[in-house]
């Protein structure tokens, strides 16, 4: 008997996205400094010499990413803005993910197909969501009078809005095929309502589609975070300040930081772009192999009971 191969993708997937989300619920309790923590220019005597010391200041043992120009302790900023970019992000993969089924299945199971739902579809998947999601919150987030709480909560419902639709057409597709099959058509002819082929027999057997959606959706939120970052568009608000005129990030999130730090990636501070980047690609490399690994899965309990 041939044994079944380690999963390689999806454990390594889900150890790097417990730490993430571990990361994210403690980070700013074991964050180095506070989150206004600002390195001031001081006087050091070395050799004898004075030495002016100022920000920015490379990485070291008392910072160990570094701080960003403003003083601000780099690694601190990561921790205290994980919880934003962890979060945020499964909430509205979550919200995505619950409101699609609910409406895809209904959608699916209906007796005749909805024309004007077909062309909805057909529509969205044309919209890149960045182009939306940019131009609704640019006029909100920057130098917003809104606190932060009511910022994110905009955040939150525009981008889980925006794609539900794609979530819904996923899930009524794959409900129209199971609906067809023998055991449901079987059902309804022994009298089973509508709900009860629901609940019973069309959820069952999208359960695991709709677990590699949740973590498809939520590399896609991160990919369009990482879009709105680079055009200051940063989740919980955007501080703007004049002569000369800078974005900072006013949650800290990586996207946001990788954003506001863009400048630096050609100057002798590489390592302020470097410090978010490297956390931004950590989270979604992570997501991604927890979503190659839950596919794997599914297609290999598929093969081993195609008989079913």
């Amino acid at each position: 008997m041939q044994k079944n191969r380690m999963n390689l993708s999806l454990w390594v997937g889900s150890l790097l996205v417990a730490f993430l989300v571990i990361l994210a619920i403690v980070g700013p309790w074991i964050a180095p400094y506070e989150e206004d923590f600002k390195e001031r220019v001081r006087n050091v005597e070395v050799n004898g010499k004075t030495k002016i010391i100022s920000p920015p200041l490379p990485p070291s043992a008392d910072h160990w990413l570094g701080t960003d120009k403003a003083g601000s302790d780099l690694l601190s900023l990561l921790l205290y803005g994980a919880r934003y970019t962890i979060f945020v992000t499964l909430l509205i993969a979550f919200l995505r993910v619950l409101a699609g089924t609910v409406v895809g299945v209904y959608l699916g199971t209906a007796e005749q197909a909805q024309r004007w739902w077909l062309a909805v579809e057909n529509a969205w998947g044309y919209i890149p969501m960045f182009i939306p999601a940019y131009f609704l919150l640019s006029g909100i987030n920057v130098n917003a009078e809104l606190p932060v709480g009511a910022l994110l909560a905009i955040f939150i419902g525009l981008l889980s809005l925006l794609g539900i639709p794609s979530v819904v057409a996923s899930i009524r597709q794959k409900t129209e095929q199971i609906k067809h099959s023998q055991y449901v058509l079987a059902a309804t002819a022994l009298g089973a309502g509508r709900h009860s082929l629901i609940y019973r027999h069309i959820l069952p057997q999208l359960k695991e589609q709709i677990t590699v959606m949740f973590v498809t959706e939520a590399i896609a939120i991160m990919t369009l975070m990482g879009l709105l970052g680079m055009f200051d568009m940063y989740v919980g608000g955007t501080f703007m300040t004049t002569d000369p005129i800078t974005y900072h990030s006013v949650t800290h999130e990586w996207a946001g930081l990788v954003g506001a730090y863009r400048g630096f990636i050609y100057s002798a501070h590489m390592y302020i772009f470097l410090a978010p980047l490297g956390a931004y690609t950590v989270a979604v490399v992570s997501f991604a192999l927890l979503g190659k690994g839950l596919r794997q899965r599914h297609q290999g309990t598929y093969h081993r009971t195609a008989y079913l």
